[in-house]
């Protein structure tokens, strides 16, 4: 790292001896040059001799002074750097950067590529991601630096260079305390808890940010939650809970590290969970039907309406059952907004399969089909917006608990500040998902005959048959109206029918003010700033002090599983096998009945 103290250091001649002494080796070494600390000198010289394919030694090596020269005794090259007096800096002060001895010191492995030197040159791979794989970084050290290395010192490089990224996972944990501190500073309003077992070992780390909490103000009340599991050196879970802007992305609310998915651990993550969403009626919250969800759920939530995800539900079924053809009308049902449609689709499903169709019925129509739902969850059937976030940091779900933190904060500040600026452009009073939903009613509605019963009563005559229409209370006997807060087509007719011309403007007063844009543009209004590093903390003595181990980790043989294990019921594709010589799926070519055919006729003409 070239940290200059001013620019009359970096503009001093470099010490030749001779026009055979240019400025520029290619190392970007020269006299003047500053460096953070004798390390950093030393690290980075390394560095620059694999690039050039040099050796040298250290001839000199203190705390004030560090020289170097080639390893070939004849060599002119010699570099001499001192500390400056005011600080833990290094100066090169003398450097003579021609080397005149020949190639008979080289060797196919370069004693300077280390692991600590490889690291610090691929550490700005890792800055945005994941990082490359031991593979890469063996061809990257071999294409740009021409050094082979081993596998071993490859992968110990990885290790060095995320350390100096993210930090170590034990080092994530033993500040955890600090982090969450400064979080909440720089974040007003944020909500963060940490727990910590009997033996003082880390157990659980909630963290809400200010911005969602104050966002979620403005959303429609229905919540996603779900777990994936962690691949850092000590596992553990990373819970969340999410909902659904009216444009359909996902919106954070809380994410939760746990060391397992237990009962005791979604018992934390909804008691933290209530300080920042009340329970009451309006609010849905979506699930897997995970037992331990299921089980504490109620104990936190009882006003709340609690549904099952539609997905798991019919994968479930279809796995348990062995069949899916039921599964178009399955779905059909679970989007129904009358109950009549409903079981028109029921039926059929249990036609198909009467084991199926008893199976849904105990898991109990009000848990998934939105005609029976006794509160209201909108369009959101299922918990894949809960899934996207676990995708969405798949990546980062390898990190450090600090910069999985970090990380989540990053990506939901990108958003944030995305879409505040995206629809801050928008000039219609509905977002554009909303709007195009208005046009089509309206235009479905032009076609309605409308008979006025009383001030807000209507009959609305369409194809399908007359449907009901209260407008005071904002609802319709084909459902769609009370349940997606937007005039159906026979609210739009009503609508025409008692303003007049006015009524184009009265729709979005019949309309949920969720709907709107700047109700959108407030949900996502406040930025979300980052948790500094860790040096620029400012933190109390009692928490400075505090170290907090990690979870205590149980080894267990083998390779670390690092694919998600596929949850109850799910179906999961196998990759099928398919044989090069008859291009058939379900067997390979030493296998395939053609082959063993020609290899039978072929015996029986050897032997005639």
């Amino acid at each position: 790292m070239d940290i200059p103290i001013n620019e009359e250091a970096s503009l001093h001649p470099i010490s030749t001896q001779g026009n055979r002494y240019t400025d520029d080796d290619g190392t970007d070494f020269y006299k003047g040059k500053i460096f953070k600390d004798k390390q950093e000198l030393t690290k980075l010289l390394k560095l620059a001799s694999v690039k050039k394919d040099q050796r040298f030694k250290s001839v000199k090596s203190s705390k004030d002074v560090y020289c170097a020269r080639c390893v070939d005794q004849n060599c002119d090259w010699w570099l001499r750097a001192t500390k400056l007096k005011s600080c833990n800096r290094f100066e090169i002060t003398k450097y003579r950067n021609i080397h005149s001895c020949g190639a008979q010191h080289l060797t196919s492995h370069h004693p300077h590529a280390s692991a600590d030197v490889i690291a610090e040159y691929i550490q700005p791979n890792y800055l945005n991601g994941k990082g490359p794989s031991t593979k890469d970084i063996k061809n990257i050290v071999q294409a740009d630096l021409g050094c082979k290395i081993s596998y071993w010192k490859c992968w110990k490089s990885s290790e060095i260079a995320k350390a100096m990224i993210r930090g170590t996972p034990k080092h994530g944990y033993a500040v955890l305390d600090g982090y969450r501190h400064m979080l909440m500073t720089i974040n007003e309003g944020s909500k963060t808890s940490l727990k910590l077992d009997d033996k003082g070992r880390f157990k659980y780390f909630f963290a809400s940010y200010g911005a969602w909490i104050r966002g979620f103000v403005h959303m429609r009340k229905v919540l996603a939650v779900d777990g994936t599991f962690l691949r850092g050196r000590y596992d553990g879970v990373l819970l969340s809970a999410v909902a659904q802007d009216t444009e359909n992305h996902v919106f954070p609310i809380a994410f939760c590290v746990v060391d397992k998915e237990c009962d005791a651990a979604y018992e934390y993550f909804f008691e933290k969970l209530l300080d920042i969403v009340p329970d009451t009626s309006e609010l849905c919250i979506i699930f897997d039907r995970h037992p331990s969800i299921e089980k504490t759920l109620s104990k936190f939530y009882s006003e709340a309406y609690h549904g099952c995800c539609t997905r798991h539900l019919g994968e479930n079924a279809r796995t348990n059952f062995h069949c899916g053809a039921f599964l178009g009308h399955y779905y059909h049902a679970t989007k129904a907004y009358r109950r009549d449609v409903f079981h028109d689709h029921f039926e059929q499903i249990r036609i198909i399969n009467a084991e199926v169709a008893d199976y849904l019925e105990n898991v109990g129509f009000h848990k998934w089909c939105r005609a029976y739902f006794p509160g209201n969850r909108y369009d959101v059937l299922t918990s894949n917006i809960a899934e996207s976030v676990n995708a969405m940091f798949n990546e980062a779900r390898e990190f450090p608990i600090i910069a999985l933190f970090n990380d989540i904060s990053k990506r939901w500040s990108e958003k944030f500040h995305e879409r505040r600026m995206a629809y801050a452009k928008v000039k219609t009073t509905f977002v554009p998902s909303a709007e195009t939903k208005i046009m089509a009613n309206k235009n479905l509605g032009n076609k309605l005959l409308v008979h006025q019963i009383d001030e807000d009563t209507f009959s609305v005559t369409a194809d399908n048959g007359i449907a009901m229409v209260h407008l005071r209370s904002k609802i319709c006997s084909c459902r769609e109206f009370d349940l997606d807060k937007i005039p159906c087509q026979h609210a739009m007719a009503a609508l025409r029918h008692k303003f007049g011309d006015e009524y184009g403007k009265m729709i979005y007063e019949y309309s949920s003010p969720y709907y709107k844009v700047e109700s959108y543009i407030l949900a996502y209004a406040d930025p979300i700033y980052p948790v500094p590093a860790e040096e620029f903390w400012n933190l109390p003595l009692e928490i400075l002090e505090r170290v907090i181990p990690p979870l205590e980790k149980k080894t267990k043989p083998g390779r670390k599983r690092l694919k998600r294990v596929p949850t109850i019921g799910e179906v999961v594709s196998k990759k099928r096998n398919k044989c090069s010589l008859c291009k058939r799926f379900g067997h390979k070519t030493t296998s395939c009945p053609t082959r063993s055919n020609e290899v039978a006729g072929t015996s029986n003409g050897v032997v005639s």
